[in-house]
């Protein structure tokens, strides 16, 4: 049953909040999951780092950041989708591919999202102090991208940045993405005057075979460079080379 966005569980209202991994007792050990189409299996480290036990759930879904596990339609699965966590201690997700993960596309990328939502233990009482049986209990949620790479792709992902084609149009620049790749990209610089400032606050991912436009601060489109995200998870800056 569900009430205002929570789940209640055994008279418990467990609701998900969205919040940083900063916030979080459960940490995950990357920022992204590749799944390779040839694959038998994937796995995903989780690490308690709080003083007290977790109760995690998991599971992936298209990109709606509202659904549920049990709205999910994506063909995988990950075992174990509910486990408990002790202090200091770490879980092993493992994500598997169900035979109609042939249905996706396997000419390019496709992203997917998954989510781990890190569930506090119930709170105790203290002395002669009892807990209500009805308490409003909040977890954390966080999200992280889950690409399904086709094994038909033989270029490097890593690689793909170096391919984006850069070119200006009036107070914009058009960035064009001409790999089967997804091309996260955190940052863009271009210069002001003896300051570096940022046109991309919020990051953009370029989907495969796609295109986008970001609006420039100055006319000066000198030295310009931005920085992308790897499949480790690190960070590289690039020169931007207009055509």
């Amino acid at each position: 049953m569900s009430f205002n966005g929570c789940k209640f569980l055994s008279g418990l209202a467990l609701c998900s909040v969205m919040a940083t991994a900063a916030n979080a007792e459960i940490i995950i050990h990357g920022t992204r999951v590749i799944y390779p189409s040839d694959a038998r299996e994937v796995t995903l480290q989780l690490s308690n780092n709080g003083s007290k036990p977790a109760l995690v759930q998991a599971w992936i879904d298209e990109g709606d950041p509202k659904s549920t596990p049990d709205q999910s339609k994506v063909p995988f699965m990950i075992t174990p989708p509910i486990s408990r966590v002790e202090p200091t201690k770490s879980q092993t997700l493992r994500i598997t591919a169900l035979p109609n993960a042939l249905q996706l596309d396997q000419k390019q990328e496709t992203v997917l999202w998954l989510n781990v939502l890190d569930i506090p233990p119930r709170p105790t009482g203290k002395g002669t102090e009892t807990v209500p049986d009805n308490f409003l209990q909040l977890a954390i949620r966080s999200r992280i991208k889950f690409f399904y790479r086709p094994a038909s792709i033989k270029e490097d992902a890593n690689l793909a940045a170096d391919k984006l084609q850069w070119r200006r149009v009036g107070q914009n620049i058009v960035v064009k993405n001409p790999t089967p790749f997804h091309i996260t990209m955190t940052s863009i610089y271009q210069a002001n005057g003896d300051k570096k400032v940022d046109l991309l606050p919020k990051g953009l991912m370029l989907k495969p075979f796609s295109e986008d436009q970001v609006q420039l601060k100055t006319s000066n489109t000198e030295k310009m460079s931005f920085i992308n995200v790897n499949d480790y998870g690190g960070r590289v800056e690039r020169p931007i080379k207009f055509q």
